[in-house]
């Protein structure tokens, strides 16, 4: 549930995250964690829809669009995407031999390379032809304390040959510190 909501839109259910589409959202009137969306400042949305070819300039155009300013942290250092998008970014990156195994992404335990100071990543519950450059100086997850992966006690499942069962609860949500650092693109192959 937490994976498929990371990407959810505005207005989802309080049972999830405000995810990545309302994060990149650029509708005045869809607010993104009760806060409407300004068109010069730091609730800015973007998400771009043009229909491309997924590409390394696609890639930097959109770090570019995110830019903050110069210097450290000021650029998105996080890709994430379709693995068929993904596949196509590693095709080309192999070919020129331009990119290292990322090992922040290797040493979580997924795929992932390393390209121009930005870890790319797919994600199987990313929406089909989208693609999200993120700054992690300014993207996150706040979690209540009491709340973080607590579970319940184990319970026998009613009617069943003592097959138990728990829960477990993830008090979060998403939390975005400047809009303007991150950037959806749809429309892409």
């Amino acid at each position: 549930m937490l994976a498929g909501s990371i990407y959810d839109t505005a207005n989802s259910s309080s049972n999830r995250l405000t995810g990545l589409l309302a994060c990149c959202n650029e509708t005045a009137t869809t607010a993104f964690a009760g806060l409407a969306e300004s068109t010069n400042g730091q609730w800015e949305g973007k998400l771009t829809s043009t229909t491309e070819a997924i590409s390394l300039a696609v890639l930097r155009t959109m770090a570019t669009t995110a830019k903050l300013r110069d210097g450290n942290g000021g650029k998105p250092n996080l890709l994430v995407m379709t693995e068929t998008l993904y596949n196509v970014v590693a095709d080309l990156l192999q070919i020129q031999q331009r990119f290292t195994d990322s090992k922040a992404t290797v040493d979580a335990g997924f795929t992932g390379l390393a390209f121009e100071g930005k870890d790319i990543f797919p994600d199987d519950y990313c929406p089909s032809g989208y693609a999200f450059a993120l700054n992690t100086m300014h993207i996150g997850f706040a979690v209540h304390k009491d709340g973080y992966f607590v579970r319940s006690p184990w319970k026998v499942i009613p009617g069943s040959p003592e097959d138990k069962t728990m829960k477990i609860y993830a008090d979060m949500n998403m939390i975005v510190n400047d809009r303007r650092a991150q950037i959806g693109h749809s429309n892409l192959s």
